[in-house]
This record gives structure tokens, sequence and C-alpha cells, in this order.
């Protein structure tokens, strides 16, 4: 909201009609200040949406003006929402500026909440439902509480909160990103120069040099970070159970490398990714898409890329479809990857254990692959497979999202028919069949023709029942071109294939 004439006019830009979002993404993250609980009240559509989503009470609560609960008088753990980021800064005034309970050397004292919704409506996000966190209840707060009931929202807690909204899809965590960079972890070493001449400096000057000596003795009762293994556990077990549709934006942990006097990725995370895709509940991991590095620019010291890659792919979703990538998309930011990577270690972290990498090419910046760890497949598919790099084509994100997006579409499409159709009815294949072939013909599905492209045989096991086995062949990204070029007789021939 911006203030004009004296204060005498107050001027709020916000959309006309809210519109359905071809990608819903949820984020969470630390609001610090104030909280203008008019200004959310001032958004009736938004509060119908929360009621929709199982929220009633709560928007009861606010409208009365009862702030006796906790999380109602802080708005924490509650989805909002949002369809543009002046909502949020309307709402939320001084996230953006305000000190966070926790800062690093190289994260600063600033939540990154801020930033990255800035990020995700400027790279070309429509809907984005947004949940404060406390700052007190560390990572613990991203997590669910033991006692979850998704049926119960008042028992729901950090992500178990967003799960409950059935058009879902994305779900990213900014500031638990930004918890788990050590509070030390030093900074790449400055060129030592010349002493300059004494002078008087007025004390606001921040001067070259003082950054990493700051705040020393706060910095030794910062908490450390949690392991990954204890946050991907806490992730995975239930989108794996609950939302098997979801995908969570996770920027893997820094770590200092005394070799290369810089941060770096850290290889424990590594190590441990690699250990839980080794076990029993390795494909669970298809649910999280692995991002580095961070992002650093002239406004802020470093912050997370998932707000960009979020509104990417929100914006293809809504032009091209949720079933094609983002990668090789400028991304709109000012900041650049931070620590760059070699060349090398882009195609090392590419290939094993699966990261999409930000980076900055011909004055651009851009994810070069949405990369996943395992395929983006139930692990029957492909458990008992001689040759498992035949499956590689499958561990891209945006398979995963599109298969998460015929999940449910057939949701919305078997709630409709329940109560007006007898299962004798022959409409509902015809309707299956309508809603498969405009994928294929979109480019969704491969194939020549349509009956290349799925099957749907219908069994039924009892009286009164409707059964639809369904077969799909998904259109697989091209990762890799392979032109080979043959002289047979002194002619040249030319063979294209992609793997």
């Amino acid at each position: 909201m911006e203030w004009m004439m004296g204060s005498r006019i107050a001027l709020t830009p916000r959309p006309i009609q809210r519109r359905r979002a071809a990608l819903e993404v949820a984020m969470l993250g630390h609001c610090p200040g104030r909280v203008r609980f008019e200004r959310l009240l001032a958004l009736p559509a938004a509060l119908e949406e929360m009621r929709g989503a199982g929220y009633g009470e709560a928007v009861d609560a606010l409208l009365a003006g009862d702030h006796s609960d906790t999380n109602i008088g802080g708005l924490t753990h509650l989805p909002i929402p949002l369809q543009s980021s002046t909502e949020f800064h309307d709402i939320f005034p001084d996230a953006a500026s305000d000190k966070s309970s926790y800062f690093s050397v190289l994260a600063g004292d600033r939540a990154w909440l801020a930033q990255a919704v800035d990020d995700f409506f400027v790279n070309g996000g429509e809907k984005l439902w947004l949940v404060k966190i406390p700052q007190d209840e560390g990572q613990s707060g991203f997590l669910p509480a033991g006692n979850t009931l998704l049926h119960d929202t008042r028992s729901l807690r950090g992500i178990a909160t967003v799960l409950v909204i059935p058009s879902l899809a994305v779900l990213a965590m900014p500031d638990l990103e930004r918890l788990q960079v050590p509070a030390k972890l030093p900074n790449i070493p400055r060129v030592r120069q010349n002493n300059p001449n004494p002078q008087f400096l007025p004390c606001a000057t921040d001067r070259e040099g003082d950054q990493d000596l700051l705040y020393n003795s706060e910095l030794e009762a910062m908490p450390n970070p949690r392991t990954l293994n204890e946050l991907l556990q806490g992730i995975l077990s239930l989108l794996g159970k609950r939302r098997p549709d979801v995908q969570c934006l996770f920027t893997l942990p820094l770590s200092y490398s005394g070799e290369l006097d810089s941060p770096t990725i850290d290889q424990q995370a590594l190590d441990r990714i690699s250990h839980i895709r080794a076990g029993g509940s390795g494909h669970l991991l298809r649910h999280v898409q692995f991002l580095f590095p961070y992002l650093r620019g002239p406004r802020f010291s470093l912050r997370s890329p998932v707000g960009l890659i979020a509104g990417q792919q929100a914006a293809v979703a809504h032009s091209q479809g949720p079933w094609r990538s983002m990668a090789a998309r400028s991304l709109a930011t000012d900041a650049l990857p931070y620590p760059k990577l070699s060349t090398t270690e882009t195609i090392q972290l590419r290939e094993k254990p699966g990261v999409g990498i930000i980076q900055h090419r011909s004055d651009k910046v851009s994810l070069d692959d949405e990369r996943l760890v395992v395929p983006a497949l139930h692990p029957a598919d492909y458990a008992g497979a001689i040759d498992r790099q035949s499956f590689n084509g499958f561990r891209s994100a945006e398979v995963m999202r599109f298969l998460g997006f015929i999940r449910r579409q057939l949701q919305i499409l078997g709630e409709s028919l329940i109560f007006n159709i007898d299962y004798r009815d022959p409409r509902p294949r015809l309707l299956l069949e309508q809603f498969l072939r405009r994928l294929h013909k979109q480019g969704a599905l491969r194939g020549a023709l349509p009956e290349d492209a799925f099957s749907i045989t219908e069994t039924s096991s009892q009286e009164g029942v409707m059964l639809y086995e369904i077969m799909l062949a998904p259109a697989l990204p091209i990762d890799r071109l392979f032109l080979t070029f043959t002289n047979q007789n002194g002619e040249w021939h030319g063979d294209l294939s992609n793997v």
C-alpha cells in the first residue's frame, strides 16, 4: 500500500479478478515485525479461499477480532493466498527490513521470505500460499507436529498446513535454508590492501572488511544447523504418504573448503542423499528438487533461488503446460550464483546425485537442468530393471510435476462424477479419453497416435464399483542430442538420436 497526497489517499494495487492458477505454490518462512490484520481482512476472496481449505474457524476468529489463539494473534501456521507481492508487503510491512533472530556471517540478519516472494511474482508466479513460521520455533517450525491430523486444521504445523490445499503443486521454504547456513561459516577472504589514511567516518558507515568481524559474541549463541537427513525425513515421509503429487524445492547447504578457501556445497549432505537413495525409502527423493548454489547481489549478501525457480515454473505451466521445463530460461534477477561452480562441478552434481545448478552465462542467470535424484516414477516401475540408465529420462522435475498434475485432475474428475453418474454409465470413460487425448494433442504424452500415448482398461471387482486402470507414456525431456555422421562410399549420412 502506498500513501499519497500527504497520507490522504491510500493506493493499493491488486488484481481485479482472481483467476485459477496453472501451478499453485506454497512458501513458508519468517516475517519479522508488524502484522496488519486489517489489510488481510480487506481481501474477502482470500478469506474465502482460506475457509475453503478448512481454516474456517481461524477466519471467523480473524473477522471477530479474537486473537486469543497464539497462531491467529501472530498470523502464524495459517496459509494465506496471495496474488501479488504487494499484498504480502501490505500485510507484513516490516518483513523485508526488520532483523531476524537468527543471523550469520554469510546469510546476514534479514529473513529470506520477502525476497523469495518478490522473486516468485517477478518471474511469472500467479498464486502463492504463504505461511508465516514463528522464529522461536527454529527448524522445527517448518516440520509437521507429531499429532498431525490432516482433517483437523488446528493440529497442523509447518508444511502440514498447506498439504490440505488440493490444488497445491510446489512447496518452498527459503528461511529453513537460511537456518541451515552455519552462523560462523566464513566468506571468501578479502584481498588485503594497504592501510588507508586515518579519517573520521559517520557511525553508520560500512567499512570494507568489517562485515565478517561483526557479532562475534552473538554468533557463538546461534543454534547449529540440523542434519539434512533429519529434515528430509520430516518432509519426505509426509509428502510420500499424504501428498505424492507435491514437489518440494530445496537448496543444498554450504560448508567451507580449506582447499578452495571458499564456501562450497556440503559434501556430508551429498553423502546423506546418496545413502538415502540406496535405502528402502530412496524412491521418496523424487518429491524433492535439489538446487545449488545460492544467489548474491547488490541488495543482499545471500539468498535462496527457490523464489526464482518456482516463479518460472508457474509461468511455464501457464503458457506451455506443467509438463514443460523451465530450464535454460532467463531468470529475472540482479543477483549472481554464489559460490560459482566450474563446468566440471556442474556436470558432476547434475549426474550424481542429481542437482539443478543455477548458472550465469551470456549475461543471463538460468537453471541448467531440472534434475531429480531418482526417477519420478513409482519404485515398482523400475526396481527390477536390469538397465537403470534407461530410466534417466524420468529423472526430471517436469515429469514429476506432470504426474502430480494428472493426479489432481483425475481427483477433481472423480469427485465431480461420484454423485452425478451411475457406475454403469459409459460417460466416465469418454471423459477420461477426452482428457488424455487433449494432453496428447498438447504434447504432454509421446506417441504418433493417441493409442500409442495411453490406454484405459475398465475392470470391476464388485457390484457398484467403477475401476479404471490408466497407462501413460509421458513426453520425455531431451537431455542430450547425439549427431552421428557416417561416410558410405564417399557420401555422408547424418543420424540424430537423443538420450
